[in-house]
């Protein structure tokens, strides 16, 4: 007996010690968390296409991929890349063969089945990234940012036609799922891929559905619209003007900016677009769905942005235009560095602009803005092209202005080629990023920005 209570209190001294060492490692987070082991076989080959099932997410978010592959794979390494194409992290996975839900799949959704879970690391930089370079998703950051980027998601589902239709299609659905394939957009690739590329400047992302929310954007100090940003809600475009109105500032590298106005369905999975006042549900006139620049809606694009549509139109149709911005100030600040010359001309062809309204022009054919109707504090035009739209001549503009003596500054260059091939990518690349990284440094550092 006395063995066999020797034995008990040295059992029961080891428990202890052993529970002791344990509660004392998980409270010092001293135990580290088990890794995934990733498995050799890539899943790449095999990954057809697919979706997430949100536009963005927080790193440690968990994101469910909605994958279909050609073949199913019991067990695969995901791979994931940032948008320079380099492999930012590996999960486990499992894919499955999918198939389409064939009730309208381009307004309720693809309907895939089994998703791939993939836990965000904690420290994965805020970003566009592409599961297999073919899935794109945004991850955020909660830390303050100097700059902060919005992809423009709700264009992107605008003109999606995945599933058959899209709001461009004949006889185009009133609404539009996030929850099918898309692709990165065009117009804002050379951006998102050049940001990576400052110094010094911290970035964050987020997603159009994201300014909803003004708890999600007032950490930063400019807000940079990149791309063709056309889809925008009312409560984005209140967030927006709060923003600016607060004192920060705007960088908009995209034309055709604000056009439509948008609503989410109450799940936030579908973007609703009747594009006809008559026909949308929505008995609150100020939430029709239809374009921003109708009386109707008593929220003039001009208020926010200083131009518009109505005012820019087609770059790259029949007109007497330059394929590109003719200057007109080349002392503003944000030419520095560029050596343009009164009257020369920056190569962009744009395919759509945005324009300020006019008062006339001066006697070299120079535009001059109306700020009548603006009545904006100050506002200066850099360059301008000449367009057209149903038959009449546009002038699409490159202004800087601030609103009032106490609101942010906005640049807006007015052009939806930017940011694209065209743009950033094209033969005036250096002086498009030149007065990019200008507009950048002087709204950061409370530069002077007009010329005088």
């Amino acid at each position: 007996m006395k063995v066999l209570k020797k034995n008990r209190t040295l059992d029961s001294f080891v428990i202890l010690l052993w529970l002791a060492f344990f509660f004392s490692c998980t409270k010092e987070n001293t135990l580290a968390p088990l890794k995934p082991v990733i498995p050799s076989l890539s899943c790449q080959p095999n990954v057809v296409t697919g979706y997430t099932d949100k536009s963005s997410y927080y790193p440690e978010e968990v994101i469910k991929a909605l994958v279909k592959s050609s073949k199913a794979i019991p067990l695969c390494a995901l791979t994931i890349y940032d948008a320079n194409n380099q492999i930012a992290f590996q999960v486990p996975a499992t894919i499955f063969l999918q198939i389409v839900n064939p009730i309208n799949p381009s307004q309720n959704g693809y309907g895939f089945i089994n998703p791939v879970e993939i836990p965000i690391p904690a420290d994965l930089a805020s970003g566009i990234y592409l599961i297999e370079n073919k899935i794109p998703f945004i991850v955020k950051t909660k830390k303050p940012v100097d700059l902060l980027v919005v992809y423009p998601s709700n264009t992107v589902n605008a003109y999606n036609s995945e599933g058959g239709q899209s709001l461009y299609t004949t006889n185009h659905p009133f609404k539009v799922s996030f929850l099918r394939p898309t692709s990165l957009q065009s117009n804002a690739t050379y951006c998102l891929t050049w940001f990576s590329s400052l110094k010094n400047i911290s970035i964050g992302y987020v997603a159009d559905i994201d300014l909803d929310q003004f708890n999600e954007i007032e950490k930063s100090k400019i807000l940079v619209i990149v791309g063709h940003s056309e889809y925008w809600t009312r409560r984005a475009r209140n967030n927006f003007d709060q923003f600016i109105n607060s004192g920060k500032h705007a960088l908009i590298l995209s034309g055709n900016t604000m056009w439509w106005q948008v609503r989410y369905t109450p799940n936030r999975n579908e973007m609703i677009c009747y594009r006809d006042a008559a026909i949308d549900i929505e008995p609150d006139p100020a939430l029709k769905t239809i374009v921003w620049a109708q009386p109707s809606l008593n929220y003039s694009i001009l208020s926010s942005i200083g131009a518009d549509f109505n005012y820019g139109g087609f770059g790259l149709k029949m007109d007497n235009g330059w394929d590109g911005f003719k200057i007109t100030t080349p002392s503003s600040p944000l030419l520095n560095g560029t050596n343009l010359k009164k009257g020369e001309i920056m190569s962009l062809p744009s395919g759509e602009y945005d324009g300020s309204p006019l008062a006339s022009f001066d006697v070299d054919g120079y535009p001059i803005i109306n700020n009548d109707i603006l009545n904006f504090h100050k506002i200066e035009l850099i360059g301008f092209d000449k367009g057209s739209r149903g038959g009449m001549e546009t002038i699409g503009t490159f202004i800087v202005f601030q609103r009032s003596s106490t609101s942010g500054i906005i640049v807006n260059t007015a052009s939806y080629d930017w940011c694209s091939e065209k743009g950033m990518g094209g033969t005036s690349a250096n002086r498009i990023k030149t007065i990019t990284t200008n507009a950048i440094d002087i709204l950061l550092n409370n530069k002077v920005i007009f010329s005088k």
